[in-house]
């Protein structure tokens, strides 16, 4: 942790030295404004980094918040992404072949023929398709991959396979078999973490300092790095606070696959399982989440964002990340492998405010002080100096 801290303290002065010096003895440059909207900050940050591919021709404010948001599930229905005017298919609203979602579903005709979807995707990156269609022997194409789905039938939901895909237009073709359907298809990757003040973007509002210094330590990965906080204190959830385990999944109190911290742990057979652990926060604080768990590897949902880690054979903490949790209640849904197990979580309270922020980052002043508009060439200069890529 000491190691930590002083890389932060480093990085925070070269930031300020980056950012702040100097900035008093610039003169307003004519014509500009006297402040910098969130809206234009969030804009200049996507050209920074060249993320513009993810933007449409005319972006609105929804279109640079889908790119800063990291959100990477983008569901599609048939009916409303193929090519009207090319395929020879129709759409269908009926339920003969099972339930469907949206305002129908698009149906094959008696030999095999070829629908066209063309979709947007705001972020690149290596997304899991899952198609939810009717017929065996499906040949969708995607990024360059080809995949065989057969689900039947009726319409039933299949994963296609994974696709590395570029921000931007894609085209996602299926091949259907004779009489073939499909209802709708998700394009899905692991969320990358939001670039964005805590609360969110206020896009009218004016960019102050504590504002900038949130969506600072979000973009350079920094949260890790503030002190924690004793008056929030560190939550442990251990076997007891999951309401109902599975029937495959059982309590044990061996000691042989690394010493537990809890008086019993829980174990997943050949099968493996999820566990559902509700749990409730007294603050709004960022928060390091930490699980001491086995398997071959670790993945889970919080609040409906999924996690990815690295686990061992035997029991040993995993480093989840840090992330923004407000107070009240929460969900996390833990994914154990074959004979997998769970020990503890633990969640440890950060110290959070404006000014610890601004601290974290080097910035001086007040969190209440506006961003000048000479300062942001500096400001994102620094930035792209050092970002090292989204996680």
């Amino acid at each position: 942790m000491k190691g930590i801290r002083s890389f932060a303290v480093m990085l925070a002065v070269c930031f300020l030295l980056d950012v702040t010096g100097g900035a008093a003895a610039e003169k307003k440059v004519a014509g500009k404004k006297d402040v910098v909207t969130q809206g234009e900050f969030a804009a200049d940050l996507i050209t920074t980094f060249g993320w513009e591919a993810g933007l449409p021709e005319k972006p609105k404010d929804k279109d640079y918040l889908a790119i800063l948001s990291g959100k990477r599930v983008f569901r599609f229905e048939a009916e409303d992404v193929y090519n009207v005017k090319k395929d020879n298919v129709s759409v269908r609203n009926y339920s003969l072949y099972g339930p469907f979602t949206g305002s129908g579903w698009v149906n094959g005709i008696g030999e095999p023929t070829t629908a066209h979807f063309k979709v947007f995707i705001p972020l690149e990156g290596t997304y899991t398709l899952t198609v939810d269609a009717k017929g065996d022997g499906q040949k969708w194409q995607a990024g360059g991959k080809e995949f065989t789905v057969s689900t039947g039938k009726k319409l039933g939901e299949a994963v296609a396979g994974e696709v590395p895909l570029k921000a931007g237009m894609q085209e996602i073709n299926v091949v259907m078999p004779p009489d073939g359907g499909v209802d709708y298809f998700v394009l899905e990757a692991l969320p990358l973490t939001p670039v964005e003040p805590v609360g969110g973007w206020r896009m009218k509002e004016v960019l102050k300092m504590g504002a900038l210094a949130e969506v600072t330590a979000a973009l350079l990965d920094l949260e890790k790095a503030l002190p924690d906080d004793p008056a929030i204190g560190s939550k442990t959830l251990t076997a007891e606070d999951i309401p109902q385990l599975p029937p495959n999944v059982k309590t044990t109190t061996i000691g042989y696959l690394g010493k537990p911290v809890a008086k019993e742990w829980v174990r997943a057979d050949y099968r493996g399982a999820q566990l559902e652990i509700p749990f409730s926060l007294e603050h709004s604080a960022v928060y390091d989440l930490k699980i001491r768990a086995l398997g071959k590897a670790l993945i889970v949902e919080l609040d409906g964002r999924k996690i990815a880690g690295p686990a061992k054979p035997y029991l040993d903490w995993v480093d989840m990340g840090s992330y923004r949790l407000e107070s009240g209640a929460h969900k996390l849904l833990i994914e154990l492998t074959t004979n997998g197990g769970m020990d503890v979580v633990q969640l440890t309270g950060k110290k959070a405010s404006p000014a610890d922020y601004m601290a974290l980052c080097g910035l001086k002043g007040a969190p209440e002080t506006p961003v000048k508009p000479t300062d942001t060439d500096k400001i994102l200069a620094s930035l792209a100096e050092r970002f090292k890529g989204r996680k």
